[in-house]
């Protein structure tokens, strides 16, 4: 099933993103990441920062398959997913089928008009900006502000550009990931959420997953020489002020 064109999809341009690889085929291969040490790693980070309780409403913006969805709903949490893909949205909620509280629409991020503001506890997008434009990842960060009630948390993990797997992909060293347009640092997230009004709990960085090259990762990156080829994901908690 191809994808809608971003005039059918009624929302704005965004050169960055690659909107004819989103297909059932790419998504399905998301969902088979569920078995991979890759996606435990990735929930590792979901619950140090998000820290998900019972009760509590988080939107996960830029869900994509719902596979973090899912595992917030393991926790108790209830979760709203949005994704620019209908391909996506479809398969988050196969995915979420035994969630029946989530819920999932497509449509851009950027924009919820029908979210009320300070509608949610916590806000999350993983794996997400990697994927778009500059301009498009503060819109959804702005979006993530207006949603959650202040004190609420929000939560961004992506790759990091410097890291030696993504240095070795620009080399043709590893395969490449052509949907990735949008790589950035965590300097340039942070500042961006900074913008937008949040203020920064905890920037961590994690080395990979891999056995034994993980402990060589967090030696490298505590030294001074290009220490970000050990850091394999920028992860940055910001908070929305209490006023």
């Amino acid at each position: 099933m191809a994808e809608p064109t971003p005039q059918q999809s009624g929302h704005v341009l965004d050169k960055d993103y690659t909107y004819e690889r989103y297909d059932q085929a790419y998504y399905q291969s998301v969902l088979s990441n569920e078995r991979y040490l890759s996606h435990r790693w990735r929930l590792r980070w979901v619950e140090e920062c998000l820290r998900p309780q019972a009760g509590e409403r988080i939107v996960d913006l830029g869900c994509g398959a719902g596979l973090v969805a899912k595992y917030l709903a393991s926790r108790g949490a209830i979760v709203h997913g949005v994704d620019l893909s209908e391909v996506a949205i479809q398969v988050a909620r196969m995915a979420n089928k035994d969630s029946p509280a989530n819920t999932f629409q497509q449509g851009d991020a950027r924009s919820c008009a029908d979210l009320a503001d300070v509608s949610f506890d916590k806000a999350c997008s993983i794996d997400v900006t990697e994927h778009c434009g500059c301009e498009v990842m503060v819109g959804i960060f702005g979006e993530a502000y207006r949603l959650i009630r202040p004190g609420g948390l929000y939560m961004i993990y992506t790759p990091n550009p410097y890291h030696w797997i993504e240095r070795a992909r620009r080399l043709r060293l590893l395969p490449a990931k052509p949907e990735h347009t949008g790589l950035r640092s965590a300097e340039t997230i942070i500042e961006a959420l900074r913008r937008c009004g949040f203020e920064i709990v905890r920037r961590i960085q994690p080395p990979s997953m891999i056995p034994v090259v993980q402990w060589l990762e967090k030696l490298w990156s505590v030294q001074p020489i290009l220490p970000q080829l050990g850091v394999y994901r920028v992860v940055v908690l910001a908070r929305k002020p209490r006023r």
